[in-house]
């Protein structure tokens, strides 16, 4: 476009400066010069005309003029305009021709490092740190750009394996001793001298580390990224939520109903953090929900993504506060002189885990008490 508009402009002030020139073979009175009337030509001698002769044809006589001869007309600006107005534009054509491609490849040329560094981040958002651009060239700002780059994947990396690190430690160092305090509780328990009193206060005991472990697992989820889930079992979410929920069915003390509507969703991720998430959401399900109430599980599969959905009934809840249910520690149905067990971090280690196998989750009130959660994860 620019070479377009500054070819245009130069074309018009050829134009503008081009006088007009009078082509070859055109007829023109030369000048007479001035002179006072004082001044007398001299007579020349007149020699008779032939009347046969082609030159003294009358030119007023149109019987006389020769179809086949020029006209005598002055065309000198015409034919000067005309000419460099049409060599201009082919010029200009030419010139916007050649411009354009020499353009299109100087861009392709500037913006292959550019293509690079976007081929490299895109890499690095699919999970994969260790890529690096190790852009060559000269030391100039698109270089400076790839460098930057480098040493923000780099750090990244190192950020991540050190988070890794101190995850695994911490578990080992957190669920040790719950599990040692366990085993002491359940061992002072069995002994034929454990009095009644002595076996109450182990029962509470082992509720509380129950709890605490659930806490400890619930951070330890949430504290997990999506970089650091291996998404390599494959699992029909029919069969694990059949299985997680027959198991809390046999420990049913609520005396809830269970439906369940299973239909094959297979999906790729981690075994391990794809039934937590399952048995999170059917715990709750029975935990936060009326006497003698029901539980709906449903599972379905289509060929771009995998939904598990699970319904219930109970306490009212306010359709603009459902997604504080997935807030750490947050419950809106919290009655502080009988607290519901659980730790507050169900919902949130269920969009952590969704969230880590590249899903989502969403929680829908019903009108008539309870609530409706449904999680859709991309299908195997």
């Amino acid at each position: 476009m620019l070479t377009a508009v500054t070819g245009a402009i130069l074309l018009g002030l050829i134009l503008l400066m081009t006088q007009p020139v009078i082509p070859m073979g055109t007829a023109s009175e030369p000048p007479v010069p001035a002179s006072s009337p004082s001044d007398v030509a001299p007579e020349l001698p007149v020699t008779p005309a032939d009347p046969g002769d082609p030159e003294l044809v009358d030119a007023g006589d149109p019987e006389l003029v020769d179809p086949g001869a020029p006209e005598l007309v002055d065309v000198a600006g015409t034919v000067t305009y005309s000419s460099v107005l049409e060599s201009g534009v082919v010029a200009l054509v030419v010139v916007m021709a050649l411009a354009a491609v020499l353009g299109w490849l100087t861009a392709r040329r500037a913006l292959r490092p550019i293509r690079s560094i976007t081929s490299a981040a895109q890499r690095a958002a699919d999970q994969e740190l260790s890529t690096r651009i190790w852009l060559s060239g000269p030391n100039d700002e698109i270089k400076e750009l790839a460098d930057a780059f480098d040493h923000m994947l780099a750090r990244l990396e190192r950020s991540f394996a050190s988070q890794r690190r101190f995850l695994a430690n911490a578990a080992h160092e957190l669920k040790t001793p719950v599990a040692a305090q366990r085993a002491v509780t359940e061992v002072a328990m069995t002994r034929p001298d454990a009095g009644i009193g002595t076996k109450e206060l182990g029962r509470k005991l082992l509720a509380s580390l129950d709890h605490q472990q659930r806490v400890l697992t619930g951070l330890f989820a949430l504290a997990q990224n999506a970089e650091t889930v291996e998404r390599k079992d494959t699992v029909n979410l029919a069969d694990l939520t059949d299985d997680i929920l027959h198991e809390r069915i046999a420990r049913n003390d609520e005396q809830i109903k269970p439906i369940s509507e299973l239909d094959v969703a297979k999906v790729r991720g981690d075994a391990a953090l794809l039934e937590q998430l399952i048995r999170n959401l059917i715990d709750n399900a029975f935990v936060h929900n009326e006497p003698c109430g029901w539980v709906s599980v449903r599972t379905i599969g289509t060929t771009t993504e995998s939904v598990l959905e699970i319904a219930n009934g109970g306490n009212h809840i306010d359709t603009t506060k459902a997604g504080q249910l997935f807030e750490p520690f947050r419950r809106l149905c919290f009655n502080r002189a009988d607290p519901p067990p659980g730790s507050g971090l169900g919902l949130s280690v269920v969009r952590a885990i969704a969230e880590a196998h590249g899903g989502s989750v969403s929680a829908r009130p019903r009108d008539e008490g309870g609530l409706v959660v449904r999680v859709c994860l991309p299908a195997a």
